[in-house]
C-alpha cells in the first residue's frame, strides 16, 4: 500500500484552504499536492477508508480513460505517526484553470451557474460537459462507488482540447452502504431532499446530477429538477428539449425512480455540433499525464484494508 510519513515530505506553499484542510504543494515535487486534514477532523477520519480509496484507484476509469484524467484522486496515504493525517494526489493543472485578472485559479462548476470573470460556454459546450460528469458517476456507479457531495466547488471543467470536468475531494467518495474517510456532508442548496442528513446513495447521486444539470444548462442557481428548468433552447438545441424533459420531470419523482446516470450521459451525447455552436472537436485524448509520486517506504500502521466489491448497478 503507498504511504508516506507527514516528516518525510518536503512541503511548499499553501495553495487552498477549506472545511476539512489546507492543499499543499510538494516542494520537490510540483506535481503533487497534499492535502492535510485539520486538527479537529483528524479524529474523525477513518483511515482504513482513505487507504481503500488509495488501493482501487488503479481499477477507476470512465470511457476507456485512467482515473487520472477525470479526478484528482488519492494515490499515497500520509501518516503522522500511525495517525492518518491526509493525502497526496495530482495537482489540478491546465486546462482546468480560469484566469482572474493577473491570478488564475480552479474553473469550478459554480461559474457556470453564476456569472465569472471568465469567458462563459455556449450551451453546446455545457451539453457536453454535462455528458461527461454524467459519464464519470456512471462509472462510479458501475464499480459499486457513490460521489456523494455533488456541488460547484467539487467539480472544475474545461473546454479544451474537447469538454471535460475533473473531480474534486474525491475524498468524499466511498462504496455504496459503507463508511467515508469522514462523515458525508452536503452542500447547502445543493443537497438531495429526500436524502437530508443520511449517507449518500446512488439514487441521492442521481438527484444531484439532475439538480447540476438543470443549473448548468440553464445558468439558474435555482433551477430544479421539481420545478421544471427552463430548458427551452434556441435552434437546433431545440431537439435537446423534450428528452431533457422527461428525464428532469422523471427525476423530481421518488426515490428509486430517477433516471441513472446512463440514461443522461446518452441523451446528451450530442456528436454534431448544431448552428451557431462552436467548431466540432473531433475525438481527441487528454495528453498523457505524469507518474504519480511513489511511496518513500512502508508504514508501521497495520491497517487492514476492506475488499473492494465491483458491483454493477
Amino acid at each position: 500500500m503507498n504511504e508516506i510519513q507527514l516528516s518525510d515530505l518536503s512541503l511548499g506553499r499553501h495553495i487552498a484552504e477549506g472545511s476539512q484542510g489546507r492543499i499543499i504543494e510538494l516542494a520537490d515535487h510540483p506535481g503533487t499536492v497534499a492535502k492535510l486534514y485539520r486538527t479537529r477532523e483528524l479524529g474523525l477520519v477513518d483511515g482504513r477508508a482513505l487507504a481503500e480509496l488509495v488501493r482501487i484507484r488503479g481499477f477507476i476509469e470512465s470511457e476507456g480513460l485512467l482515473v487520472d484524467h477525470f479526478a484528482a484522486w488519492p494515490h499515497t496515504v500520509v501518516l503522522d505517526g500511525l495517525r492518518t493525517a491526509g493525502f497526496l494526489m495530482q495537482r489540478v493543472h491546465e486546462p482546468f484553470l480560469a484566469g482572474f485578472g493577473p491570478t488564475t485559479s480552479l474553473a469550478e462548476l459554480g461559474l457556470l451557474v453564476d456569472a465569472g470573470d471568465v469567458a462563459s460556454p455556449g450551451v453546446y459546450e455545457r451539453v457536453l460537459l454535462m455528458r461527461a460528469l454524467a459519464a464519470v458517476m456512471d462509472a462510479l456507479h458501475r464499480q459499486g462507488l457513490v460521489l456523494g457531495d455533488l456541488s460547484p466547488r467539487n467539480i472544475a471543467w474545461s473546454v479544451s482540447p474537447v469538454p471535460r470536468v475533473m473531480l474534486l475531494d474525491c475524498d468524499g467518495i466511498r462504496p455504496a452502504g459503507e463508511d467515508g474517510v469522514l462523515p458525508p456532508a452536503d452542500t447547502r442548496g445543493w443537497e438531495d431532499p429526500s436524502n437530508v442528513g443520511c449517507p449518500p446513495t446512488a439514487d441521492s447521486d442521481r438527484f444531484k446530477l439532475a439538480l447540476t444539470i438543470a443549473r448548468v444548462l440553464t445558468g439558474d442557481r435555482n433551477a430544479a429538477p421539481g420545478i421544471r428548468p427552463d430548458l427551452t433552447f434556441a435552434g437546433q438545441a431545440g431537439i435537446l428539449v423534450g428528452p431533457l424533459t422527461r428525464l428532469m420531470d422523471q427525476a423530481a419523482g421518488p426515490p428509486g425512480l430517477r433516471p441513472t446516470a446512463s440514461q443522461w450521459a446518452t441523451v446528451l451525447d450530442v456528436r454534431t455540433p448544431w448552428a451557431g455552436a462552436a467548431p466540432g472537436m473531433p475525438p481527441q485524448m487528454p495528453p498523457p499525464l505524469p507518474p504519480a509520486m511513489r511511496s518513500r517506504g512502508a508504514s508501521p500502521s497495520g491497517e487492514i484494508l476492506r475488499p473492494f466489491r465491483r458491483q454493477s448497478r
